[in-house]
C-alpha cells in the first residue's frame, strides 16, 4: 500500500539542487533511521537503501527544448542517475500506486519527504521493483580451473549430504599466513574441509580458519553513521590453505589488479552512487555492474534491520544526455548461484576492445572494493524475467577488522624474504648518496632508475609490479621474484639462490665462536674456511648438520657481484653493470637486517615448543618451532610497511655522501665492508631484543608490529641509511676499478625486456653454494692482503690503486 513519488518538477530543478545537492551521506542515514518504525509499517516496502535521485529515461534533460516528464510507473530498467540526480532515499515497493490512490488513507502512503530535526527536506525516490520469493539453488555451470586457484575459482563446501558452489575472492594474508577469502557461509565454522575442482576433479584445497567475520552493528562499524538496531551483514570467512605453490594472485584475465580502494566511514561518500564495477564469479564469469546503492536495507526480524554495504546492479545505458538511440549497448548483468564470495572491482574509466584498460594490460586500474555475500532477485523490468542484484561488503572494512592485507602480486611469502618495500627503498635513496666524482655513473644510474627499483609513488602505496609472474621484474628484486625456488613463476629460478640472502653471523661453534668473531680476523673472509666452520655446526632444532643450502654466504655474493661489476665496467657493458648494480642493491639490504643474519631468524630454536596441529592434512601431528616463530614477517614485512613513509623520509633526510677515502678496490674489501655493516646492524638492533619483543606481545597483527616499531623503529631508519650507503659506495668502487668514467660510452637506460634478458642467463652471476663460490671469486694475492690489512681509513683512492697496480 504505497504511491508514487511527486512527478519531477523541472522548474524547480535549480532550487532542488542547491536543496537537496549539500545532504551528505550521513544526513540520509540519520533521516532513514529517523523513520524507522514509520517505514517499517509500510507492507509492501520491501526495501531502502541510500542512492541519487532516479530520473525516468524518458524525461527531458534540463536543456533540452521540448520538455517531457513521466509519470507512470518508475522502476529500475527505465530509470537512470543522471549526472544531475540530487541525494534521496531509495524506497522500494511491491506495487506502483498514484497518489489519487491514498485520498482516503493518506497515512498509508510512503512520503515523499522526510524532514530532519533541523528542517531540511530529504527526498525519497519510489521505485516499484517486487522480490522473486524462489530462487534456484544449482549453479548452471561453473569455472573449472586446469591448475592454480585463484580469485574467482570454484569453492565446494559440503554441508548436510548437499554439495554448494561458492567463488574465491581473492588471496589475503596476516604477514604469517596466506588465506583464501570468501563467504563465512562457505567455509563453516573453524576446522571444516573446503574443495575446490581441479581439472575436473574435487579436490581438497584446506580448511576454514577462526577468522571470521558474520554481522556486526553499524555504530560499530561506522561510528560516524546515525543508525539504531541495524546490522551490517558480513559475511566473511576465510580458507586456510592446504598447498600454496598451486594457488595464484591472478583474477581472471585482468591479472594482478590494483590497490585495495580503502574507505571508512569518514570518506564513504555518494560519489561511489553510478560507478561501473567488475567481478569475476565461479559461475557468472566477468559480470560488468554500476553501483546503484549504499547500506541497502534488505529485511527487518525482531525490530533489527539488516543492510548490505554496497546493492550491485545492472550498468545503465548511457547517462551522459544523448539520445536513447545513440546509447551503448549495456553489458548483461547476471549474477548466480555459486557466485558468493567474488571480488568487486572499480573500473578504470576507460577500457579498451580487449577489455583491460586503455594503455595498459595489467589490470592495475582495476582497484578491489568490495567482496559478494549475496543477491536479491527483483522484478525490476515490468514483466520481463527478475533480474540479480548484487549485495557486498566493502573489503576495507573486512581486512580491518581481520588484519589482514590483499596479496595483489605474488603467489608465495616466504620467511626469509623481507618485505620487497625495503628493497626497493634501498635501491631507490642510494642514488642520493653517490659522491658525485663520477659523472657518467650518476647519469647511468639515473636514466636506469626504474630499471632498479621504483619511483617514489609506487613506494609510498607499496604498489609493486612484478612480484612472482611473467612481469618486468625490477633489479632490486630479482634476486627473491624471479631467481628464488617456489617464489620465481617465470622459469628462471635457481636451485641454490636461497644462502646467497643470508648468514648466521652469530651461532656458535662448539669452541663457542661465531662467524662475527671469527671475521675479525681477515684471513677468515674466506668461503673455504666457512664451509669448514657450518661443517662442525649443527642444526639447533635437529641437532643434524646444516644443509647446503641453508649455509648462508651473503658476504661473498657481495664479493662475487663486485668482480663482475668491474668487469662489465672495463669491457663497456653498462647494461650488465646495471643489472649486477640492481641485483646488488638486494643482498646489501639482506645484510642490513638483523633478522637475515642472524640465527635467531624467526624465533629462537635454542627455547623450542611444540604445535600440535588441530586441523589439516597434519591434524594430530606435531611440531617443533622456535619461540617467537612469526616475528621475521612481523618485522620486516609488517613493521616496515606500515611505517613506510617514516623509513622513506629518513633514508632522503640529509644522506651521508660517499668518501674517496672510504673506497675499495676488490672483492674481497668488498665482502669485508659487508661483514662491518652486518657488525654495526647487530649493535644497533640485538636479534634476541626483537625476537623477545615479539614473544612479549604474546600475538601478532598490529600489536606486534606497534611494538616493534617502538621498540626499534629509529634504529631500522639508521641501519637501512647505512646499507644505501655501503650500495653507493660499491657501485662507486666498482666503475672506478673498471675505469667505467673512460670505457663506458653510453648511458642510455635499458629496455624492461633487455634487462630480463640479462637477468633469464644462468650464466650471469650465477647462483651457487659456499663450497663452490670461491672459484668464482678473484681473490687477492698475499703480497695485496698484507697491503689493504696495512692502509688505514685514510688511504686515498690513488694509494689504493697503486696496491692493486703492484700486485
Amino acid at each position: 500500500m504505497t504511491q508514487a513519488a511527486r512527478p519531477v518538477d523541472y522548474t524547480r530543478f535549480k532550487v532542488a539542487d542547491s536543496e537537496f545537492s549539500r545532504l551528505s551521506l550521513s544526513d540520509l542515514v540519520a533521516a532513514r533511521d529517523l523513520y524507522h518504525v514509520f517505514l517499517m509499517r509500510h507492507p509492501n516496502l520491501i526495501a531502502t537503501a541510500i542512492g541519487r535521485y532516479r530520473i525516468r529515461t524518458e524525461d527531458s534533460w534540463p536543456n533540452d527544448k521540448r520538455r517531457h516528464h513521466g509519470t507512470g510507473v518508475r522502476r529500475l530498467d527505465n530509470s537512470e542517475v543522471r549526472p544531475y540526480s540530487w541525494p534521496c532515499i531509495l524506497a522500494f515497493v511491491d506495487k506502483w500506486q498514484n497518489r489519487k490512490d491514498f485520498t482516503a488513507r493518506p497515512s498509508e502512503m510512503v512520503p515523499p519527504t522526510l524532514f530532519l530535526p533541523d528542517g531540511r527536506s530529504v527526498p525519497v525516490c519510489v521505485i516499484e521493483a517486487p522480490k522473486e520469493v524462489t530462487t534456484e539453488i544449482a549453479a548452471p555451470h561453473m569455472a573449472r580451473p586446469i591448475n592454480n586457484i585463484g580469485a574467482g575459482s570454484p569453492i565446494i563446501a559440503r554441508v548436510q549430504g548437499n554439495e554448494y558452489l561458492a567463488t574465491v575472492g581473492c588471496l589475503v594474508s596476516d604477514s604469517h599466513r596466506v588465506y583464501g577469502l570468501t563467504n563465512r557461509h562457505v567455509t563453516g565454522d573453524p576446522g571444516e574441509v573446503v574443495w575446490s575442482l581441479i581439472e575436473n576433479q574435487v579436490e581438497r584445497i584446506g580448511t576454514s580458519s577462526s577468522k571470521q567475520l558474520t554481522r556486526l552493528p553499524v555504530s560499530s562499524l561506522y561510528p560516524n553513521l546515525s543508525a539504531h538496531d541495524t546490522f551490517v551483514n558480513l559475511d566473511i570467512g576465510l580458507i586456510e590453505i592446504d598447498d600454496l605453490s598451486r594457488w595464484t594472485t591472478d583474477v581472471g584475465k585482468i591479472h594482478q589488479v590494483g590497490q585495495m580502494i580503502d574507505y571508512s566511514g569518514a570518506n564513504l561518500s555518494l560519489s561511489l552512487i553510478g560507478c561501473q564495477v567488475c567481478g569475476i564469479g565461479a559461475a557468472g564469469g566477468l559480470i560488468r555492474g554500476e553501483i546503484h546503492g549504499l547500506f541497502y536495507r534488505y529485511k527487518a526480524v525482531g525490530g533489527f534491520e539488516y543492510v548490505a554495504d554496497l546493492f550491485i546492479g545492472p550498468r545503465t545505458a548511457d547517462n551522459s544526455g544523448a539520445r536513447r538511440k545513440n546509447a551503448k549497448r549495456v553489458p548483461p548483468f547476471a549474477t548466480l548461484p555459486g557466485d558468493s564470495g567474488t571480488m568487486w572491482m572499480l573500473e578504470p574509466t576507460a577500457v579498451g576492445k580487449n577489455g583491460h584498460p586503455q594503455g595498459g594490460t595489467d589490470g592495475q586500474d582495476y582497484l578491489p572494493l568490495a567482496v559478494q555475500w549475496g543477491r536479491n532477485m527483483l522484478y525490476s523490468a515490468d514483466r520481463t524475467r527478475p533480474q540479480s542484484y548484487v549485495l557486498a561488503t566493502l573489503l576495507s572494512k573486512v581486512c580491518e577488522l581481520l588484519e589482514v592485507e590483499p596479496v595483489r602480486g605474488w603467489n608465495v611469502n616466504q620467511d626469509d624474504t623481507w618485505g620487497a618495500l625495503g628493497h626497493f627503498s634501498i635501491a631507490a635513496r642510494a642514488p642520493l648518496y653517490l659522491s658525485g666524482r663520477f659523472p657518467k655513473l650518476g647519469k647511468l644510474l639515473a636514466n636506469n632508475a626504474l630499471i632498479i627499483s621504483h619511483d617514489d609513488a609506487a613506494l609510498e602505496k607499496g604498489d609493486f609490479k612484478g612480484m612472482g609472474s611473467a612481469d618486468f621484474v625490477p633489479m632490486a628484486d630479482v634476486p627473491d621474484f624471479f631467481w628464488k625456488p617456489r617464489v620465481g613463476k617465470q622459469g628462471h629460478t635457481r636451485p641454490f639462490e636461497g644462502p646467497n640472502h643470508f648468514a648466521d653471523m652469530d651461532q656458535p661453534n662448539p669452541q663457542d665462536k661465531t662467524l662475527l668473531d671469527l671475521t675479525k680476523n681477515d684471513s677468515f673472509i674466506d668461503p673455504d674456511k666457512w664451509q669448514a666452520f657450518y661443517e662442525t655446526v649443527n642444526d639447533i632444532l635437529t641437532g643434524k648438520p646444516i644443509e647446503p643450502v641453508h649455509r648462508g654466504l651473503l658476504p661473498f655474493r657481495v664479493w662475487q657481484l663486485f668482480d663482475a661489476m668491474v668487469e662489465f665496467a672495463s669491457n663497456n657493458e653498462p647494461d650488465k653493470f646495471v643489472c649486477a648494480a640492481g641485483v646488488l642493491t638486494h643482498y646489501l639490504g639482506d645484510s642490513c637486517q638483523p633478522l637475515h643474519i642472524s640465527y635467531l631468524h624467526d624465533g629462537d630454536p635454542e627455547r623450542p615448543v611444540t604445535h600440535t596441529f588441530t586441523k589439516g592434512k597434519k591434524e594430530g601431528e606435531k611440531e617443533t618451532r622456535p619461540l617467537g616463530q612469526g616475528v621475521h614477517s612481523a618485522y620486516e614485512d609488517a613493521m616496515v610497511f606500515a611505517h613506510r613513509a617514516e623509513i622513506l623520509a629518513g633514508l632522503k633526510q640529509q644522506p651521508a655522501k660517499v668518501k674517496a677515502s672510504e673506497q675499495v678496490t676488490t672483492g674481497f674489501e668488498a665482502a669485508k665492508k659487508t661483514i662491518e655493516l652486518m657488525r654495526d646492524t647487530f649493535s644497533a638492533i640485538p636479534p634476541d631484543r626483537l625476537v623477545q619483543t615479539y614473544i612479549d606481545v604474546g600475538e601478532g597483527g598490529k600489536a606486534a608490529t606497534d611494538a616493534l616499531w617502538n621498540a626499534s623503529g629509529k634504529q631500522t631508519i639508521s641501519v637501512m641509511r647505512n646499507g644505501a650507503h655501503l650500495v653507493a659506495l660499491i657501485w662507486e668502487s666498482a666503475w672506478a676499478a673498471g675505469r667505467g668514467e673512460t670505457n663506458v660510452t653510453s648511458t642510455a637506460a635499458l629496455t624492461e625486456e633487455a634487462a630480463m634478458e640479462i637477468v633469464s642467463d644462468p650464466d650471469f652471476v650465477p647462483s651457487v653454494t659456499v663450497d663452490k663460490i670461491g672459484k668464482l671469486l678473484k681473490r687477492p694475492q698475499q703480497r695485496q692482503l698484507r697491503a689493504i690489512s696495512r692502509t688505514g681509513a685514510g688511504q686515498s683512492e690513488v694509494e689504493s690503486r697503486r696496491v692493486v697496480a703492484s700486485s
